[in-house]
């Protein structure tokens, strides 16, 4: 039996997309600045053969699948911390990253908590979260900006993927819900299906984590505007039961082009938009949105004593 003294409170799961050099950076940043009291776990597919002779420090472990999200899921079902944090190819921890993220858990209805995250380079803010909007399925919180708002962050709607904090049993109640592979895709899913299930999403202003601009395959303003089509299917078929229908779709147009000032990017994203009704039944095929845990399942939270005069906490 294990000890409870030995039972990490978080999992941080590094999961290997395929880019040898981006999940290396991201390895060896939670290495780097690795907190006390957590396990690192590495799911890959079966390629990477530990260079650097990490198996003391990390568990790996092999999922036999390319797909990210598979890696995640099958992590998530693993991990001995009662958290599980994600930090996918490109993004970089930094120091003390996890304490202000976990401390926001204190929350019971806290389900899932999102991070600053910045560009390496400028360090200017990349997302800290999205939401959706009357122009855009998938608005990045804070993009751009030096600083987010409190006005801003209490709009936030849920968290990338990539980058995000969870209560163990919540996410992996979630894997089940989306059948696809695409990780903003999914974090749509995931973020809309943890608000009907009760729980919040917060902002931890005070954690933050690194973001390399130079690998494509974290482009999420590229990624998000070339998928307005699917991801605004995703946000119809959880708040309207399905399609909103072409009507909509036009007045999405309109506003989307206007907000743009009908320059050529916006009047595609309306187009795309507008377009949603077409992709709806094969989103519908990829969504299953009954099983995820919901906030009256979960047990409260409950002081445990402690050898060093520290509120332990259960939660699940």
């Amino acid at each position: 039996m294990r000890n409870l003294s030995n039972i990490p409170r978080l999992s941080i799961v590094v999961p290997h997309g395929g880019n040898d050099a981006a999940f290396e950076s991201s390895l060896v940043s939670v290495l780097q600045h690795r907190p006390d009291g957590c396990e690192v776990i590495v799911p890959h597919d079966g390629s990477y053969d530990d260079p650097f002779e990490l198996g003391d420090e990390v568990r790996f472990v092999d999922s036999a699948s390319t797909s990210v999200l598979r890696q995640i899921a099958e992590a998530a079902e693993l991990s001995i911390g009662r958290f599980v944090h994600v930090v996918a190819d490109g993004h970089t921890a930094t120091e003390n990253w996890t304490e202000a993220a976990l401390a926001q858990f204190e929350g019971h209805e806290t389900g899932v908590v999102v991070p600053v995250v910045r560009d390496t380079d400028s360090q200017r803010i990349e997302h800290a979260g999205w939401r959706s909007t009357a122009t855009t399925a998938c608005d990045m919180i804070g993009f751009d900006e030096k600083q987010v708002s409190q006005k801003t962050i209490v709009r936030v709607e849920g968290a990338f993927l990539a980058t995000s904090f969870w209560r163990r049993d919540l996410l992996r109640s979630l894997t089940a819900t989306y059948r696809g592979n695409d990780t903003i895709e999914a974090s749509l899913v995931y973020g809309l299906a943890t608000s009907d299930a009760g729980w919040r999403c917060v902002v931890a202003t005070d954690s933050e984590m690194g973001l390399d601009l130079e690998a494509d395959l974290v482009d999420y303003d590229l990624r998000i505007q070339q998928n307005q089509r699917r991801l605004q299917a995703i946000v119809d078929h959880y708040r309207s039961g399905g399609s909103a229908g072409w009507a909509r779709g036009i007045q999405r147009l309109i506003t989307t082009s206007l907000v743009g000032a009908f320059r050529p990017s916006s009047i595609t994203a309306g187009i795309r938009r507008l377009s949603t009704p077409l992709a709806a039944k094969a989103i519908a095929r990829t969504l299953h949105t009954e099983g995820v845990l919901s906030v009256d399942d979960n047990p409260e939270t409950l002081p445990m004593p402690s050898m060093h005069q520290e509120p332990l906490r259960r939660a699940a």
